[in-house]
């Protein structure tokens, strides 16, 4: 099975999350990344024991790079004052969307699950992806007991908004042309970025912004 110390553990786990994020869990085979990796599958097997078992290990260590990536912008939402607050959210939506557009494969593999992917592995979902949203949520629960957010807004929902809106931004859905990505285009990420500012400046109603 998995062997953490192995050098070509996170070797592997880069190629299977590249693949997967590509053609789903369902299009790709454990040749095909044993192949990629340049081992065989008698040692994938060895070391991962089945294609289930090294997707388990991707999807965990995507949970694990977004939840390093993420905890200090939180935190700072978290210890942030009523001069402070609006700065700090702005600095955790950015820390997402750069966070998505440095490692597109981690939107990807999610992606992947809305559509149906790999549905015969259940509760990756609750187990990994909601802990991760839950986290933002309850800071964001928390400065609006503190007054410092509007406590009328839904936080599920104002979270799901914001990883919604930015996957779609990803994947050329938002601004997009058939042949362009607008990822891809530094004032076309500008704009974006400013979109979502304004959305949690508006929606949040953050102290020193200007009401609409």
């Amino acid at each position: 099975m998995i062997r953490a110390e192995d050098p070509h553990h996170e070797a592997v786990i880069a190629v299977a999350m590249r693949l997967i994020a590509a053609f789903g869990y369902d299009g790709t085979s454990l040749q095909q990344i044993a192949e990629a990796s340049g081992h065989d599958v008698a040692w994938m097997q060895e070391r991962f024991g089945d294609k289930r078992g090294l997707y388990l290990a991707v999807i965990k260590h995507a949970y694990e790079v977004e939840r390093a990536a993420m905890e200090d912008a939180r935190g700072a939402v978290a210890a942030a004052g009523p001069r402070e607050v609006a700065r700090h959210m702005h600095g955790l939506v950015d820390r997402y969307l750069d966070f998505c557009m440095a490692n597109p494969q981690i939107p990807s593999l999610w992606m992947h699950r809305w559509l149906g992917d790999a549905a015969d592995i259940p509760d990756l979902e609750e187990t990994y992806a909601i802990p991760l949203l839950n986290r933002t949520r309850d800071v964001l629960r928390s400065a609006a007991r503190a007054g410092l957010m509007d406590d009328r807004v839904d936080m599920d929902l104002m979270v799901q908004t914001l990883v919604w809106s930015t996957y779609g931004f990803l994947h050329g859905e938002a601004l997009g042309h058939a042949d362009h990505s607008p990822s891809g285009d530094s004032r076309t990420r500008q704009r974006f970025r400013a979109h979502l500012h304004q959305l949690v400046d508006r929606m949040l109603k953050l102290p020193g912004i200007p009401s609409a």
